[in-house]
């Protein structure tokens, strides 16, 4: 198993003496000073009721955090229907599996079309923008800082895979009895709010431990300054090389959150890494990671469709396209 670096146990509760806030202002107020070790951030996993096969059916808006259930809309395939009468297409599969995954970018709008690139319908885009959690990422304008570089390290454990494995053309005939509704009589704006931007076809779930890198770099190779930054804070596998090329990154930063399994030892924070080295356990939480207690954690690569690809009206489907297609060139990563 690789070794990843975080605070102990001991050491967090001691520093949590600086760190206790609970809402988004005090965070920021902390994140934005220069004096604090850590900050203890509230477990902010959705809480709402998704089906049996989680959130296969549901709308998604990808403006949102990546295979997060906090992005998850409401439902747009009549899942129980399309069971009936394509079972064979509706597939279920227990997977139990381990991996982890690196992502880095100069940038946030190049991490961003990393992240936007695991699946196919978002490829072209720089979306999943609120999977940066840093509130030093975004400025006034609500455009992103290009000053700062990322780098992700995620833990991830599958235990179920869900999958439609139909075309629009037939997913089209199993909508929803109020997608439909809302489709003839409200605007595309409306439509969106409620249903976001596609619909999860391809979902796995299970628990993940996930880790982002935030600094800023005199490195000219912006991307490795990334790569070195999450070697030496969170694999642990830098060198006397990486560590001088790890000493150009300052107002550094690292984010944590795990995801499903057991609620009651869940984590989330941010280290200020200029004040401290972080070191964590996290096996205790991990081993209770079970299809039980599954989340989202993932999309297979054809795993969003676009909604508008399922309105069968042209004239609604042409609306929602344009709607939606200006929408995320207006809402994704840039500066």
């Amino acid at each position: 198993m690789k070794k990843l670096f975080f605070l102990s146990y001991c050491s967090m509760f001691m520093a949590l003496a600086i760190s206790c806030s609970t809402t988004d202002d005090d965070i920021v107020n902390q994140e934005n000073t220069e004096n604090w070790e850590h900050i203890q951030l509230p477990n902010t996993e959705s809480s709402k009721t998704l089906g049996v096969y989680n959130a296969l059916g549901y709308g998604y808006n990808v403006l949102g955090e990546y295979a997060s259930e906090n992005s998850v809309a409401s439902p747009i395939i009549d899942i129980e229907k399309f069971k009936t009468e394509e079972s064979p297409r509706l597939s279920k599969e227990n997977i139990l599996s381990q991996e982890y995954k690196e992502d880095y970018g100069e940038d946030a709008a190049a991490f961003s079309k990393i992240i936007s690139g695991r699946v196919s319908a978002t490829e072209k885009l720089k979306v999943f923008g609120q999977t940066i959690p840093f509130s030093s990422a975004v400025l006034s304008n609500k455009k992103y800082d290009p000053a700062y570089i990322y780098g992700s390290y995620n833990l991830i454990i599958k235990q179920k895979r869900f999958r439609l494995n139909a075309t629009p053309e037939l997913l089209s005939n199993y909508l929803t009895s109020s997608f439909i509704k809302d489709i003839e009589e409200k605007t595309p704006e409306q439509i969106v709010k409620d249903y976001g931007t596609h619909v999860a076809v391809d979902v796995y779930i299970g628990s993940a431990l996930n880790m982002i890198f935030q600094a800023k770099t005199t490195n000219a190779n912006r991307e490795n300054a990334a790569r070195i930054g999450v070697k030496k804070y969170i694999t642990g596998n830098s060198n006397d090389i990486d560590a001088i090329e790890a000493a150009k990154n300052y107002e550094k930063k690292l984010y944590y959150q795990t995801r499903g399994g057991d609620k009651t030892l869940a984590m989330a924070g941010i280290f200020n890494l200029e004040k401290i080295t972080p070191s964590i356990n996290h096996s205790s939480w991990q081993s209770t990671s079970t299809k039980e207690n599954s989340v989202l954690v993932d999309f297979g690569n054809n795993g969003l469709i676009a909604i508008y690809d399922l309105v069968k009206n042209p004239v609604k489907k042409a609306e929602l396209k344009s709607y939606i297609d200006q929408y995320l060139t207006d809402n994704q990563v840039a500066f």
